[in-house]
């Protein structure tokens, strides 16, 4: 079967998580990924270890997200293995690293040199806050990032209290990742037309705030202060807001539109709270009180089941392990299944991007750091000492 990005080849020396998913994009699609990392991982932490540990997390990410890979450890302060890591630039038509700005340079592999030897290779660098900003040397991690860019101050039920911390990586995989994705595929479009590649990058700061681009533009351009609790999409308003169930559970009303809203509340028994003024402060408590009391009459599920048919936008809120287990889940093909000698059956959260022609495929699983280093080095560590 013919893949997307068949032929392509692909260095990824990230370290963390958002190049790893970057480079797992283009491996699903046919490219030929190498993860190149600076050593050996640690023993297996194994399946008793606190899942929430740095070394867990680390094994997680590494297991989850450098499936279909090859992997070869070299040591680029070494010149020997310097000089493997050149030879296969040469050749490569992509480069991903995830260093703070100026370290790939001060390691001599930086994108002017690469560039000498490959004028066609598309380099991206992930930072933190990208190659140009007056914060380039300090560190950061998920949390700092949206907190910087204003997305923790928007999240959470009111301004007294705390902004929520989000379990998943708003930054990380909701921006840098598939950014880096999008500008590695734009590079390599535009080298088709140009003749050269060029460098790409990614700021982990710059991605999270353009999550926000619709609220950037409004104050941008004059609109009043956002404030936490205050705003739709913090669920102070009846019609987009979570509703707890008769069975604990929470349901999810997003009836956005007018019509919709209209349409809801005629089906749980309450007209006229259809074209109240959802605007006017007192009317939203009264009507947000009058739909949680019928809400509560019964489950979630029940909910789901009677309006979702209506779609009237209501949903059951339910969890990542339902999910996965769902027919929705089923019928989309999101759970795949690879075999690794010493992991044995992985299952894995499949590539969430359909092609008709050339589709996604895990046709692989992540290799345990230096797998590969017997079948794709020795021959250019041979070359490179004569």
């Amino acid at each position: 079967m013919t893949t997307a990005l068949e032929g392509l080849r692909v260095l990824d020396l990230g370290r963390l998580g958002p190049s790893a998913m970057a480079s797992m994009y283009l491996a699903d699609f046919g490219a030929e990924v190498t993860s190149i990392s600076a050593a050996p991982a640690g023993p297996d932490p194994g399946s008793d270890a606190d899942i929430w540990s740095f070394d867990a997390q680390m094994h997680l990410i590494a297991r989850a997200l450098n499936r279909n890979k090859h992997s070869l450890v070299l040591n680029l302060r070494d010149p020997g293995d310097r000089d493997i890591f050149l030879a296969l630039a040469a050749e490569a038509d992509v480069v991903i690293e995830d260093f703070r700005p100026g370290t790939a340079q001060r390691l001599g592999i930086g994108y002017e040199t690469l560039r000498k030897v490959n004028d066609r290779l598309v380099y991206c660098a992930l930072s933190g806050y990208g190659q140009s900003s007056p914060m380039g040397d300090q560190g950061g991690h998920d949390l700092n990032f949206i907190a910087k860019a204003g997305l923790l101050d928007l999240i959470g039920t009111g301004e007294d209290a705390p902004p929520v911390i989000p379990l998943f990586f708003l930054s990380d995989f909701g921006g840098a990742a598939l950014h880096a994705v999008s500008g590695i595929l734009l590079a390599l479009l535009a080298r088709d037309r140009v003749g050269t590649g060029q460098f790409v990058d990614i700021s982990f700061l710059d991605t999270a705030l353009g999550l926000a681009n619709p609220l950037a533009f409004h104050l941008l351009n004059g609109g009043a202060d956002l404030r936490r609790g205050k705003l739709l999409y913090s669920g102070c308003y009846p019609h987009y807001a979570l509703y707890r169930a008769s069975d604990g559970r929470y349901v999810a009303v997003a009836s956005f539109e007018p019509w919709l809203w209209k349409r809801f509340c005629a089906e749980i028994g309450l007209p006229d709270h259809g074209d109240a003024d959802l605007l006017d402060a007192a009317t939203t408590e009264r009507v947000k009180a009058d739909v949680a009391a019928v809400l509560a009459t019964r489950t979630a599920d029940y909910w789901e089941e009677t309006l979702g048919p209506k779609s009237v936008c209501v949903t059951a809120v339910q969890s990542l392990a339902a999910m996965l287990g769902s027919d929705h889940a089923g019928a989309r093909g999101m759970v795949a299944e690879t075999r690794h000698d010493v992991y044995g059956t992985e299952r894995h959260l499949a590539n969430p991007i359909a092609l008709s022609l050339t589709p996604t495929a895990v046709r692989r699983a992540a290799p345990v750091p230096g797998e590969d280093d017997h079948t794709q080095s020795q021959a250019l560590r041979e070359d490179t000492a004569t």
